[in-house]
Order: C-alpha cells, then structure tokens, then sequence
C-alpha cells in the first residue's frame, strides 16, 4: 500500500491508501478511524473523475486532504510531477468529481472546514512558503499576497507540507512540517501555527521549535504522508521503503506554547508538572551505526544489536546479540582501543543457547516478540568482571512461552583470547514468569555479589557469597509487574535496567530504558546515581531522556523508535554507552564523565521549565 493522506472529519479520521490494485482501476481506498489508530475500510473503490480529459495517476500524486463544507466534501491533492494541485468534490467520500487546479503549485494544500473568513473560504497551501487562497465558491481560488511562514530561498531542495488544519477553541491551527534535503538525507520538523479566527492570516502562536523532528532520514526510507489533529494528541502517518505504514501518536495540545518568552521560573521546590529541559545527555558519534548485520554470515544476517561492554587494560570487548536467517538470537563477539573503531569481529557465533523441548505436555504461549527471534534464543547480554571472571545475564528465550533470566560465566584468560570455553548455563529467574533485564553489579558489595532485578515499584537486589548458589533449583523471586508511575512524564512506564551500573566517586551510574506510558512505541534512556553503600536508595534521577530514538538508525530497522544499551564502560575519563538501534545496529554515544555526573547532580535545580 502506497498511502495517500490523511484527514479528520466529523471527528473521524481517514487515511488514503492506493494499491497495485487501486493504480490498475484508477481507483484509491479509504480507511475510516474513531482514534486514528485503528482503522476499517470504507471503500476500496474511491476514484475521482475528470470531465474534461484523463484522471490522475495516483502513484504520482501526494498529500490528500478532505475539508467539509455543509452536506459536500471537499478533496485537494498534489500532483507531484505537473507542480498542481487539485481541487475535487463529493457527496460520499467516494464518487470525485475534479473541479479546479491550481498550476505552478508546488506544495500540499488543506481547506479549513465549515469556515469562512469575509465570506470566502480558505484554504493553506505549502511549498517553498506558507501561503493562503481564498475563493468564494470553492472552485476557483485566488492566493493572498502575504506569505505567512518562509525558508530558505537558497535551499531549492527543501519545502514546506501542509499536514493538518482545523479550527480549535482559540483560532486556527496548521500543523506543517518543513522538509530538508541534504543529497541523500532528509529531515523532517513538525511545527503548529495558530492563526486568529478572525483573520487567518494574523499569526497568534507559532512554534519556535519543532514539535516532533527526525535527523539524517535517508530519502526515500521513511517519509511523512498525513497527520490527524485530535483534542488531546495528534496522529502522523508514515511510509517506509518496503511500502509498509506506521503511525506514530503525538501528545500535543496547541495551548501549550514553546517558545522562549514562555518559559517560566518555578521557584525550587514547587511541583513541576512539565519535562525538565535536558541537563545531561549523550552524544552520538558520528560514525554510528558502528556496526551492522552482514548478510553473508547466516548467524548475524538479521541483525545485529544490543551489545554489552566490559573494559579491561585499555581494550572495549563487546559481545553482541545477533539474529541470523534461522530466527535464533546468538551472540558475536568485537573489540575496540578507542571505543568505535571495532576490531577482533568474530567470524563465527560465540554462544548459543540450546533449547530444551518443554518438559510441560502443553505449554501456554506467551506474548512476546523481540527482535527477530522468533525461534528463541539468548537475548541482550548484560557482562561484567569479578575476579577474573566474566559473568553475563541475559534473557532466555524459548521460543514458545518461556522467558527468564539465565546465568553464565568464562574465565577471563580464555575470554580475552577469544577462546570461547563457556561454564554451564543456569536459569536464575522462577519458572512460569517473565523477567528480563536483570544485571549484575561489577564488584561485591559488602564482599558479596549483588543481582539489581527490579527498579520500580522498588529497587531489590539479592546478595550472594557465591553465584554457584544459583544452580537452577534456587531462584531470585523479583517484581516484573512495572506498573505506570503517573507523578513522571517522560519516564512513566519503567520497562528496565540496561548496563551492569558503572561505580564512580558520586554513587553507582545506572542507565535504565522507559516510556511515556502516552506515547508507548518509544524506548527512551535515562539515568540516576545510587548510594554506593546501599545501592537501593536513589540519589539523583534525571528528569529529562539522555537519549531519545532520533537518527534514522534507530527508527528504520526492525522495530522503530528503539535505544536499547546493555553495555556502558568508562575509558579515559569519558562515558561509552553501548546501544541497540530500531533492533538492528549496534550504536555507541559518549559524554565526558564528570560533566555528566555534575549535570545529572544538578537536575534537581533546574529552574526553568517549558511551559
């Protein structure tokens, strides 16, 4: 499916969509949505009809729009390879009737529904400005002179789409996106434009900063093709290069302003209700994605991602998952002096999991999907070293209907060597649960091992003289129910640690993944310090992500808008965290080490807020 557009009508949304099937007839579908999520089709057979001479080639054709006035319907869409956009009625959302064009029209174009401003009805258009038209009989239609938003002229590549107009309490509000391209990448900034009720040409609000951007979206891999604007939240609608669609749900509201003369000083200790603005972050190196699925080695075709790290006499060794063309998760091992340049990349798979028949006569699948293991496997190793060993957890999954934690270890000497000697294997997590994310703190903790299994509602940790203890008969008991904390924002929905935690002067460093429990399909990362003698009391949490899914490398591989580290070290006074990008590519991001634990102390005096 090759999508259309997207509009909201009489509190519905559409999507419009043409298939190979459609390009035959000269015919388009249209889906029908009460939350812009879920939708059903209502006709697979809309067409539009051209009295005098031939009806468009809807392959070539983008950015569908349907307005409303009364009981008629009215449809613009731009024809990419003529530079026009075209005006069309209905009566039903199917039969169209093509009634006007506008030539030498370069961008996007939306009427505002059941609105008149003079008499005359409006509609924006985009292209290389902001523009407006009016006309009174909604088919010829004359432009206003006044250019409402402008970009660069000397940047002939990029543009401005109308994504969505509707009229809200305070006036009406456009969202548009400015498009920019760069040889082979594009990115995509979303902006709102509130514009007087009484004269839609005067600008009340305009956003200073984008309300959601991509970066270094390569052409033609993911592209924007409609957005919804609903009361609580909008909707944008995407297409990829394989023609799949995906959408993502924007928690918005246009009152909300962010610009900087709206920024407000809370005094400190006054609730802040809003995101923080970032104190500590990471940064991406350049050369990201450091690594990538190679597809002449079957263990590693799929993918490769969410690595682990220990650092030892100068030298980064990473063990890596890996998913291969069996649909098994196995791991790879690499080694780097400087912390990207990888060296040392294995051949052949390190480990791999043998998986046992269910010793159950008929086991009860469960829900999970991760990555492209659909076989099972061993998932997103979390290495640490203690006494000459390396110790990894990781996740065990079987395939079926089991997913818990497991333990395994190998001598350091032979690690090193990359002579791959593992010890046996023991699953360290209740049968009958899922657990994931369980980490092992890098030294004893009151001369014992120390196993970080749950974060919230509560931080437990279980205390060990030996890890032989845990043989498989003896299990730790955690809490994996991860309720959503409302009194958060950006970290509501805790989904679990990442790396083993990093030990320095200020407390244990812990990196841990989360969500906005309102915007779900986002892995974000934060950060907090615990106590050094009892690490299960916190001492500073960020109030802001230190990374969020931005770079097309972790949005346009296996599951988007996916950061998932399982490995961080610190080498040369500077922080590496190891990540998982979109569950396909091994990503890296760096911050000096005591700027970052000085910002991450200090977040809680921030105070200033967006408002």
């Amino acid at each position: 499916m090759y999508g259309l557009g997207a509009s909201l009508i009489d509190e519905k949304s559409y999507i419009f969509m043409c298939s190979e099937r459609d390009m035959a007839h000269g015919t388009f579908t249209v889906r029908e949505s009460e939350d812009g999520m879920t939708f059903k089709t209502l006709t697979s057979n809309a067409k539009v009809v051209n009295i005098n001479g031939p009806t468009d080639d809807f392959r070539k054709c983008s950015f569908f729009h349907i307005s409303k006035d009364g009981k008629k319907y009215y449809l613009t869409y731009k024809v990419c390879d003529k530079k026009q956009l075209c005006v069309a009625r209905s009566t039903n959302l199917i039969d169209w009737e093509r009634l006007y064009i506008l030539d030498q029209c370069e961008g996007s174009g939306k009427i505002v529904s059941e609105y008149l401003y003079a008499g005359r009805n409006v509609m924006y258009t985009g292209g290389d400005s902001l523009r407006a038209y009016v006309s009174s009989d909604l088919v010829k239609w004359s432009r206003v002179k006044k250019d409402l938003v402008t970009i660069d002229k000397s940047r002939k590549n990029d543009e401005i789409v109308v994504l969505d107009v509707q009229v809200v309490d305070d006036g009406v509000f456009v969202i548009y996106a400015v498009v920019e391209t760069d040889n082979e990448i594009s990115q995509y900034k979303l902006y709102g434009l509130l514009f007087d009720y009484g004269d839609p040409t005067k600008v009340l609000w305009k956003s200073e900063y984008p309300i959601y951007e991509t970066k270094n979206t390569k052409i033609n891999y993911s592209a924007i093709f409609g957005t919804v604007l609903f009361d609580e939240y909008f909707v944008s609608y995407w297409m990829n290069e394989k023609d799949e669609i995906f959408l993502i749900r924007h928690f918005f509201e246009h009152e909300k302003k962010t610009d900087k003369k709206n920024l407000k000083e809370v005094e400190k200790g006054e609730k802040i209700n809003d995101e923080e603005i970032i104190e500590s972050i990471l940064e991406r190196v350049p050369e990201n994605p450091i690594m990538s699925p190679q597809n002449h080695l079957p263990w590693e075709a799929k993918a490769t991602y969410n690595p682990t790290a220990i650092e030892y006499d100068g030298t980064i060794h990473i063990i890596y998952r890996a998913d291969g063309d069996d649909l098994m998760s196995v791991w790879g091992y690499a080694s780097t002096i400087d912390g990207v340049s990888l060296e040392n990349r294995s051949v052949n798979c390190i480990y791999q999991r043998k998986i046992e028949p269910a010793k159950i006569q008929f086991p009860s699948p469960v829900s999970y999907t991760s990555g492209n293991n659909g076989n099972g496997g061993c998932e997103d190793p979390r290495a640490v070293l203690i006494d000459g060993m390396v110790y990894v957890t990781f996740t065990a999954f079987d395939g079926w209907g089991s997913v818990r934690v497991a333990l395994t270890s190998i001598n350091f000497e032979d690690f090193k060597n990359r002579r791959w000697h593992w010890n046996k294997t023991t699953l360290i997590s209740p049968p009958g649960e899922m657990n994931k994310n369980w980490v092992i703190f890098p030294e004893k903790i009151n001369g014992k091992f120390a196993i970080f299994h749950s974060f919230y509602p509560e931080i437990l940790i279980d205390y060990f003289d030996s890890l032989d203890e845990l043989d498989g008969t003896t299990f730790i008991n955690s809490n994996n129910t991860r309720p959503i904390d409302h009194s958060r924002g950006w970290d509501s929905w805790f989904r679990g640690v990442g790396p083993a935690p990093l030990k320095t002067d200020d407390g244990w460093l812990v990196f841990y993944h989360a969500m906005d429990h309102k915007d779900p399909d986002r892995y974000l990362l934060g950060a907090l310090l615990l106590d050094l003698e009892d690490p299960t009391k916190v001492l500073y949490r960020s109030r802001s992500p230190i990374l969020k899914p931005e770079e097309y490398y972790e949005n346009e591989g296996h599951k988007w808008g996916v950061i998932y580290s399982c490995g961080a070290v610190i080498k040369d006074e500077q922080i590496f965290v190891y990540y998982g990008g979109a569950d396909k590519f091994v990503c890296v991001a760096t911050a000096p080490l005591q700027q970052f634990l000085d910002d991450l102390k200090n977040t809680e005096e921030v105070k200033m807020m967006i408002n």
